[in-house]
């Protein structure tokens, strides 16, 4: 559990805010009002939560290992805190300066690489990845294994193969490093790596052995495998070093400086095996390669050569067979080509789950000024946070999904829950894990950074003025939202094809995920409506508004609102105190309906009526403080310099968040005046999906241009799937640009994320996480009754219309939403800023280190 000083939002918040939070409490809680769970149940929950038994014995041993270290090309732990990180590097080893030029081992944007990722792969099986290294001439497979008898084995096969370009006698570094954390602190935990000179009858032969213990893990052994056809120039060497336990993550830094003291022409160093901290094993093949690494509990057996043999060839084909059951392809999308994409996605999606473990830095200081009362509060802000004295929490440990691996790989609360609607399908017990590891960050207020940035390794990807995290700061609250779909699997409500559940196979199991989940799903939402809350006492609002139910995004300047997820997106500025965000406000109806529906499944009535009651009233509120009749669209509020209420109209992605959320159904008064807006080209309809911001807005396409204008996956699935809920009929076709897409990710790493007007892919590479959700479109059926069953509901002329308006946008939406990529054979980063700020600097300033 995170170690914050608890927010006492309203004991804490002083005079008029103070006010304002009372009634905001008092207001929302009425009639019924949740209990407060006790410091010691809130413990309770949260300690279950974090707790291997989540899991059973063989659960959690198919899971324990994987390449949870997404950073890097090819890098394996355990869901272990401090315990064996392992990772492989591979660099030209022409001389020492090309080694140290060419030596691959963390993702990065651009090295080189000319493409790499996930082929085939599953959490509890292992998977096969392709690594196209232009630079250094060679495509290297990686083909890991893991056992099905016991999750405690495996091993992986790396395999190089020379281009064509590349000179015959190509020569190759391949090492694979290993670094065991605590040894420092554990006189139990010990690492020890020697040559081997074991032949096997296979004709393979040990050419090194480590031996470890660790009390998490027991006494294993790792063994490397030369094959009989490798043509090895030098090697195999090891060596081992002590390093200080801040510096183990840093395999790359401390090779290099081992090469660089070597003597001779300085491609490998000098042998020194023995008992160390990390170890380093090494060989330099000429042409083409295949070397395996092996790991198993000593007291089992290794998985042999001739069991990866049968695993490498019918793994993919069981893995194929099973994505067409879960995720079905309809018609056009039923050929071979998009059977390879469907299973990359997904693939590179589940390669990027990561385990992260280490302290985080915190702004605990509970300034005056981060109260945001001032009218000129974000200079305010920013004076307290240069002047506050940063924390280091305790360790502790996630389990998530990273947005893309050279740049985004760590854990971001408002990308997971999008992460989550394609694994909910294909592992809903690994989803469910995800959301357990999530939810244990909570601190006792109900807060969860809305960025993981844990140890040492994970802030080596992040400036240190971004590390920061601030316990008043939100994030769009995705999760709570995948609650209703989890419910839904569990219950049989909904179909389920993916692997078998215990909580679907035990009511017991059932019953206790979501007795212990409750109580924090309420926290968090409780602690968002507290400390996102609107100001109603102090400032002017419209007739026949329910006060209390109005909120605002905390963290805004002029330019950026990063905390709401949308980041650039223009909103009213100069920013005021007494503003209302419609999306904020959309967002607290959307989790009041999830936690509604999972009070009623567990018989808590009077918590269902009050869930019921604050859906009711924010949907009131939506149409009262948001609706502009003038420009027909949801639009944020401020108050204006004569201290009036005034909506700000910036039409785009936050005018459509009522419909994106599914708070409005097809009988609602606006919903024809929604479409108007979503299928107007001059506004947010292009060939390639849905724009973030109107086209006719003066701020389209300006300054960073991150939310002006691009076209996201994310929110456009999320249109498509909310219209199909709608009673509609699938249109025939889904997207012309899907083909592009599939082309793009084929030819490159990088997939379509995020497009601009023209359809052309920008900035991270590999940004996998998000473009998963083309998943859930793939399989929308093409042809049903719904809509003919719908229209013959209608009972008026006005409902026949927006029935076949729904239609048509479903179709025309179908065919282009998956499409984002109608020129480009790959997504090019563009460089709006500066040319002298760094990479990191174009990015990271606005997409909230997403």
């Amino acid at each position: 559990m995170r170690h914050t000083t608890r927010l006492r939002s309203a004991t804490k918040i002083r005079g008029a805010a103070a006010k304002e939070a009372r009634l905001h409490l008092d207001h929302t809680s009425k009639m019924y009002i949740h209990p407060p769970l006790s410091g010691v149940a809130i413990f309770a929950c949260l300690w279950t939560l974090a707790q291997p038994s989540n899991f059973t014995t063989s659960e959690a041993s198919f899971l324990k290992w994987g390449p949870y270290r997404p950073n890097l090309y090819f890098g394996v732990r355990p869901q272990v805190p401090r315990t064996l990180l392992m990772g492989l590097m591979w660099a030209n080893a022409k001389d020492q300066n090309t080694i140290t030029h060419t030596l691959r081992d963390t993702c990065e944007q651009d090295d080189g690489m000319g493409g790499y990722g996930w082929t085939q792969y599953d959490a509890r099986s292992g998977g096969r990845q392709i690594l196209h290294d232009e630079g250094n001439g060679i495509d290297i497979t990686t083909d890991f294994v893991k056992s099905l008898q016991d999750g405690d084995s495996w091993a992986v096969r790396v395999a190089g193969v020379p281009k064509a370009v590349a000179s015959s006698t190509l020569h190759t570094a391949i090492i694979f490093h290993l670094a065991l954390e605590g040894t420092e602190d554990e006189r139990a935990k010990t690492l020890t790596c020697q040559h081997g000179d074991q032949v096997l009858g296979t004709g393979h032969r040990v050419v090194a052995v480590c031996n470890g213990s660790d009390p998490a893990l027991g006494a294993f052994r790792l063994q490397a495998l030369d094959y009989n056809q490798n043509k090895i120039v030098k090697g195999l060497a090891v060596n081992s070093v002590r390093v200080a336990e801040d510096h183990i993550w840093q395999a790359k830094s401390v090779f290099l400086g081992k090469v660089k003291a070597t003597k001779g022409d300085g491609t490998q160093f000098q042998d020194n095996p023995g008992e160390e901290n990390m170890h380093f094993l090494q060989a330099i093949f000429e042409g083409a390669f295949t070397i395996e690494f092996s790991y198993s509990l000593s007291a089992t057996q290794p998985l042999k050569p001739d069991y990866l043999d049968t695993r490498i060839k019918e793994d993919p084909l069981a893995f194929a067979g099973r994505v067409d059951v879960v995720f079905p392809r309809t018609a056009p999308w039923d050929s071979h080509q998009y059977a390879e994409f469907t299973e990359s996605l997904l693939s590179n999606l589940l390669g990027g789950l990561g385990f992260f473990y280490g302290d985080s830095k915190l702004d605990a200081s509970y300034a005056q000024e981060y109260e945001e009362t001032s009218l000129d509060f974000w200079d305010r802000v920013a004076g307290a946070m240069s002047r506050a004295t940063i924390a280091t929490t305790k360790p502790s440990s996630l389990l998530s999904f990273t947005p893309s691996r050279p740049f985004f790989p760590r854990g971001f609360l408002w990308d997971e829950g999008f992460h989550l609607l394609p694994i909910i399908e294909w592992d809903l017990d690994l989803a469910i894990a995800a959301v357990q590891s999530w939810l244990s960050l909570m601190d006792d207020d109900g807060w969860i950074g809305r960025e993981q940035i844990l140890g040492p390794e994970a802030r080596s990807k992040v400036p240190d003025q971004f590390q920061v995290q601030y316990p008043h700061y939100a994030n769009p609250p995705t999760i709570s939202l995948l609650f209703p779909i989890i419910l839904s699997k569990i219950t049989g409500s909904s179909p389920y094809t993916g692997k078998p559940s215990r909580y679907q196979s035990s009511p017991d199991e059932a019953s206790k995920l979501l007795t212990g989940l409750y109580p924090l799903l309420h926290r968090h939402y409780a602690w968002f409506r507290r400390t996102q809350a609107g100001n109603f006492s102090a400032y002017t609002r419209p007739e026949g508004v329910i006060t209390g139910e109005g909120y605002r995004w905390r963290g805004r300047t002029p330019t950026h609102t990063l905390t709401s997820g949308l980041d650039d997106y223009p909103r009213a500025n100069p920013p005021h105190p007494g503003e209302l965000h419609i999306d904020a406000l959309a967002w607290v109806a959307a989790s009041a309906k999830a936690l509604q529906e999972m009070a009623l499944h567990l018989g808590e009535e009077g918590d269902a009526i009050m869930y019921g009651k604050q859906v009711d009233e924010t949907l009131h509120n939506l149409d009262v403080l948001h609706w502009d009749p003038a420009e027909k669209a949801y639009c944020d509020a401020t108050i204006d310099q004569n201290g009036k209420y005034e909506r700000v109209c910036r039409l785009g992605y936050i005018s459509l968040m009522p419909l994106l959320l599914g708070l409005v159904d097809g009988n609602h008064s606006h919903l024809p005046s929604m479409l108007d807006l979503l299928s107007n080209p001059d506004k947010l309809w292009s060939p390639f999906g849905i724009r973030s911001l109107s086209a006719s807005d003066a701020n389209y396409g300006k300054d960073e241009d991150y939310w002006r204008g691009a076209v996201w996956i994310n929110l456009n699935v999320l249109a498509t799937l909310q219209l199909s809920k709608l009673g509609t009929q699938a249109g025939p076709e889904q997207a012309r640009a899907l083909t592009p897409c599939i082309q793009s990710t084929k030819s490159r790493d990088r997939d379509c994320a995020q497009h601009d007007h023209s359809g052309q892919g920008r900035r991270s590479r590999a940004f996998t996480g998000w473009t998963s959700c083309l998943l859930l479109l793939m399989s929308l059926e093409t042809g049903s009754t719904e809509n003919s069953e719908y229209l013959r509901s209608s009972r008026t002329a006005l409902l026949v219309v927006v029935a076949v308006i729904i239609l048509g946008l479903v179709i025309y939406f179908r065919r282009r939403a998956m499409s984002f990529l109608n020129h480009v054979p790959g997504i090019v980063l563009k460089k709006r800023l500066d040319s002298r700020k760094p990479a990191y600097q174009e990015i990271i300033n606005l997409d909230e280190l997403e």
